[in-house]
């Protein structure tokens, strides 16, 4: 017997149920023409009025960001240039920092050399009206930010976080808060902790540059942490879906809460006439949403899918392992499960129904 083929092609029967499909690849559309479609699980690309515009923060004086700005920031193998116009960053996916190791049990998937390339304008204009979008900025050292999730609970709109209200991460997340997609892409779901390593030598002051936004703006990194998010813990119990109390295990757990922070509803703020974002140790660890318009290279994103072709969680209609099956055959909804796939090692999860499916299944 083939061993070797047998691992293969049990992990890959993993990866195309747990919500990891096949993929598609797409043309950008025309630059000068705003693709406004978006990813399903988030809701087509929803634009809408934010209440009011973002106040200026009375301390930004002493915590002006003061890296070099004679030249443009770059780790690992990013490369950015700019024109006239445009700021470009293009790299091969791979950080300039140690990673967790992958495979691990919450994520199947083994890291690969991309081809990243992204741009983004000199020269953004802030709106009142916001743009939700699953890919809202790439990283200096070229790595996609994508702080969303597709895992969904069963089919409806309830969509699982990376982590959990105090933090913790899930899905495989690494030490820099970051994991992989099937087709091997490392991309972020909070802050960069390895880049930010890096930024500290070459930055100082309060504000660390770690990122750019896909409409331009600068993400930023506090680190005194001046500036707090709005978003909020619900209270109380979900009235659909999974059910059970607001804990922070989905996204729909959350609700923004204008001036509870310091941000606005995307993470972002007004310092002395610039506008910027902010990665924030807390949820949404990385903005949902952008005040200016996200540049078309950001539509290809998660495995090289462009918004409508992204997975939605439903398996793409494929078998679980018999044994991810077996691990919950008497086991209760949300318990904690493990199991072997053939003898590859084991991977842990927690017993789910998968959208499609009758019975509970050991989700990683």
């Amino acid at each position: 017997m083939n061993i070797a083929a047998l691992v293969t092609g049990v992990w890959f029967s993993i990866v195309s149920f747990f919500g990891f499909g096949q993929v598609g690849t797409s043309t950008p559309p025309v630059l000068e023409e705003h693709d406004d479609s978006v990813e399903e699980f988030i809701s087509d690309e929803e634009v809408h009025e934010h209440d009011g515009v973002p106040h200026t923060h009375a301390s930004v004086a002493a915590s002006t960001h003061t890296s070099d700005t004679s030249k443009e920031l770059m780790y690992g193998s990013a490369v950015v240039t700019t024109d006239d116009a445009y700021r470009y960053i293009v790299a091969d996916g791979l950080p300039n920092h140690e990673t967790g190791s992958f495979p691990n049990p919450g994520n199947p998937n083994a890291i690969s050399a991309q081809e990243h390339s992204y741009r983004v304008t000199l020269n953004p204009t802030y709106a009142a009206a916001i743009t939700e979008t699953p890919m809202p900025g790439v990283a200096l050292n070229g790595i996609p930010l994508e702080p969303a999730t597709a895992e969904q609970y069963r089919n409806t709109d309830w969509t699982l976080e990376a982590f959990d209200a105090d933090g913790v991460g899930g899905l495989g997340i690494d030490w820099s808060n970051a994991h992989v997609q099937p087709d091997g892409s490392y991309h972020y779901h909070a802050v960069p902790e390895g880049l930010l390593a890096s930024a500290r030598a070459d930055q100082s002051g309060d504000l660390i540059l770690l990122a750019w936004a896909s409409d331009g703006f600068p993400i930023y990194y506090s680190e005194s942490n001046a500036y707090s998010s709005s978003w909020q813990l619900k209270s109380g119990t979900r009235p659909s879906g999974p059910g059970g109390r607001y804990d922070g295990t989905y996204t729909e757990d959350f609700e923004y809460v204008s001036g509870s922070g310091d941000l606005d509803e995307c993470n972002g703020i007004m310092l002395e006439e610039e506008y910027a974002y902010f990665f924030t140790d807390s949820f949404p660890y990385i903005q949902r949403c952008v005040h200016g318009t996200p540049d078309p290279s950001f539509n290809s994103f998660g495995a090289n899918r462009t918004p409508a072709q992204t997975r939605t969680g439903d398996g793409g209609g494929a078998t679980p392992p018999e044994a991810a099956r077996t691990a919950c055959s008497t086991q209760r909804e949300g318990s904690a499960c493990s199991f072997r796939p053939g003898g590859t090692g084991t991977v842990s999860g927690t017993c789910r129904i998968p959208p499609g499916q009758d019975a509970l299944v050991c989700v990683p």
